[in-house]
């Protein structure tokens, strides 16, 4: 199933002789879910929604060099890792990462995301509340087909939301000396976390 989405054919298009423009999306993507103080308010599909950001538990970091070392770090919280700190620490972008995001009043939804096109994988889209079975224990309940399309819908409005964002934040002549300079601070931050943790 193709849904049409015009900056995220746009990406697409671009990420496939560009990849780095993926690694930079999805860089900030992480940056972007560790540092934001509240909900991040987006417009998708002409309605205004809130969501929360975290890199769930997937995660490759690779440098821009050729057959360069992939990090590739699975299970538990790896993007608060020593590894993914001191990946980033020595240059190394995002190739693919597992995104999690709880829409206010719109449930979780989660996706491998990778840089080369940003087309979702293995898509997880928000479960309805467990109802009573004729036993008294609670059963899962399907999501209607009617309902995944939409909740499907949603997930990519989001994304290509998250990109038009970073799209304008990229092409800022500020850009260097805003938020790239905000994301190096953030990389040291993370570094004398982690030498923090280490000595206590």
């Amino acid at each position: 199933m193709t849904i049409a989405s015009p900056h995220l054919d746009e990406l697409m298009t671009l990420g496939r002789s560009k990849s780095f423009l993926g690694r930079e999306f999805l860089t900030w993507l992480w940056y972007l879910a560790e540092t934001m103080k509240e909900r991040l308010r987006l417009e998708v599909a002409g309605q205004n929604v809130e969501i929360d950001l975290w890199v769930d538990d997937r995660l490759v970091l690779e440098g821009n060099a050729a057959m360069s070392h992939q990090n590739v770090m699975k299970g538990g919280d790896p993007s608060h890792s020593q590894e993914a700190s001191a990946s980033l620490a020595t240059g190394k972008t995002v190739r693919e990462m597992k995104l999690g995001l709880r829409v206010k009043d719109g449930g979780e939804y989660s996706a491998v995301l990778g840089c080369d096109d940003l087309s979702p994988r293995s898509l997880k889209l928000p479960t309805p509340e467990p109802q009573e079975g004729q036993d008294g224990e609670p059963k899962a309940v399907a999501l209607p087909l009617a309902d995944r399309l939409q909740a499907t819908t949603t997930f990519v409005g989001i994304l290509d939301a998250l990109f038009d964002r970073f799209r304008s934040a990229r092409v800022d002549p500020e850009w260097d000396r805003t938020v790239v300079k905000e994301m190096r601070a953030w990389i040291k931050r993370r570094q004398g976390k982690q030498g923090s943790d280490i000595l206590h």
